[in-house]
């Protein structure tokens, strides 16, 4: 009955949801085909007309546009004559969600804040838009409950907790992009400050002389990201600490289209890498990358004697599709008495199936053998993101992570498969705010010892959640 009253909730927001899309996205009534407003261009030999030259207002000038269909009602809405500053107020709208008016004057658009690159306040305020220093950040807030109603919401990384609403990333940033365009020699630099609930989550908690202790009850502090870059041609190499090349998913908030996290991205993949990373993007759609890391998530720190190899490539064959294949492998030192080789990669296919719909498949696998350690796990992630207009997404994400050996989601408790679906909407009010409300069922299927479940205090081996975040960034 529970599950049941779930479904009928989730199936009454996904409506909610989608005809409050559409009733934004429909511009009152208007229609779809507006005819050109200017004068008629006659030829003098024929009498017949051969154009519009359109009005111009302000400074813009006047522009020349092809004739008119003869009838309205025959023209499709791509034959709507446009110009000016009207020829882009309809982007990421489609030709069913808005179109000019009469004039560029009183051109209409679904989503006149949302399109556009978010608005920089250091940029426009305080070191002017021309600089080559990038500063920013965000703040995202949200909260994650579960059926339960349980403290916990169990194994659900970066979302465990299950009562009220946090600040879980307060993120800046300072930064410059070391870009050559090609050619010539130039330099950079990056590094990132976050505070809030996901901050222990992003610490280098395998070291412990850096960020490992910044940490008071369910909030913390953490420095992830510390590097410098230099690049030649179409040679870039960065040294320090950064964010590792694998998988899909990443840490900060405004470049994961879910709220919620994927089991392979907390629990098999690493987060970050201390050492050299080269890329070389001097071949035609081929990009390499390789260098030396220090291990993971140790910060400038080296555990042991961990010495590893990061790198992979990057294949898009056209504008639609694009494969990376990223992988760390070499020995791994945990501490000091549970050395071990490490093997993981990650196989990463996106695919832009319409102009609207775009298809990501992942897969990871990690293998990690030593002294105390003979352990594997993998999984298969799927996302399915249809994008409305430049206001509101929905999204779909289904993974499977099979812990084969119990040493990764809870080690020592319970061993199996990790299953978990996910539907999300994303709702741009502006270019600068993202919220992502999202419903999540998650289950498990394996062998476990007593309290060794996942859910509601060890007890369940399922559970829906409801969560939601907000996005600013400034």
């Amino acid at each position: 009955m529970r599950i049941a009253k779930w479904a009928i909730g989730v199936a009454l927001i996904g409506c909610v949801m989608v005809s409050v899309a559409k009733a934004q996205s429909y511009p009152g009534g208007q229609s779809a085909v507006e005819p050109a407003y200017g004068y008629a261009e006659i030829d003098s030999t024929t009498a017949e007309q051969i154009g519009v030259t359109q009005a111009s207002y302000g400074y813009a000038e006047a522009v020349n546009e092809t004739a008119a269909p003869p009838s309205a009602a025959l023209a499709s809405p791509s034959d709507a004559a446009v110009g000016g500053t009207c020829s882009t107020c309809t982007s990421g709208c489609g030709s069913y969600y808005g179109s000019c008016g009469a004039s560029c004057g009183s051109c209409m658009s679904c989503c006149p804040f949302a399109s556009g690159d978010p608005i920089n306040l250091f940029d426009q305020f305080i070191m002017g838009a021309d600089t080559a220093l990038d500063v920013g950040g965000w703040i995202s807030v949200g909260g994650y409950g579960n059926e339960y109603k349980a403290a916990s919401n169990g194994p659900l990384a970066f979302n465990d907790l299950g009562n009220g609403v946090n600040v879980h990333q307060l993120w800046g940033y300072v930064g410059k992009e070391a870009d050559t365009g090609g050619c010539g020699l130039d330099w950079g630099g990056h590094i990132d400050y976050v505070f809030g609930v996901d901050g222990p989550d992003t610490q280098a908690f395998r070291g412990s002389q850096w960020d490992a202790t910044w940490s008071s009850g369910d909030y913390g502090s953490a420095i992830p990201q510390a590097y410098l870059e230099v690049a030649y041609n179409y040679l870039t190499v960065k040294a320090g600490y950064f964010y590792t090349s694998i998988g899909y998913e990443v840490v900060q908030a405004p470049d994961n289209f879910f709220f919620s996290h994927a089991y392979t991205q907390y629990y098999i993949e690493p987060f970050t890498h201390t050492g050299a990373l080269a890329t070389y993007d001097g071949f035609e759609n081929v990009t390499f990358f390789g260098g030396w890391t220090a291990g993971w998530d140790t910060a400038f720190e080296q555990v042991g004697d961990s010495s590893m190899f990061l790198g992979g490539v990057s294949i898009t064959p056209n504008d639609a599709v694009t494969l990376t294949y990223a992988t760390s492998v070499g020995k791994l030192d945990y501490s000091d008495t549970q050395p071990g080789d490490v093997y993981m990669h990650s196989i990463v296919m996106d695919l832009q199936l319409t102009e609207r719909l775009n298809w990501v498949i992942q897969h990871d696998l990690h293998y990690r053998n030593g002294l105390q350690n003979n352990v594997a796990a993998g999984g298969v992630n799927q996302y399915l993101v249809y994008e409305i207009n430049d206001c509101w997404s929905l999204g779909g994400r289904f993974e499977w992570l099979y812990d084969r050996d119990g040493a990764f989601v809870q080690p020592g408790l319970a061993s199996g498969s990790y299953y978990e679906t996910t539907l999300g909407v994303n709702w741009k009010p502006h270019s600068n705010v993202v919220v992502r409300p999202e419903v999540r069922y998650d289950w498990f299927s394996g062998t476990y010892l007593p309290g060794g479940l996942p859910f509601d205090n060890h007890t369940k081996d399922e559970q829906f959640s409801l969560g939601f975040d907000v996005i600013v960034q400034f």
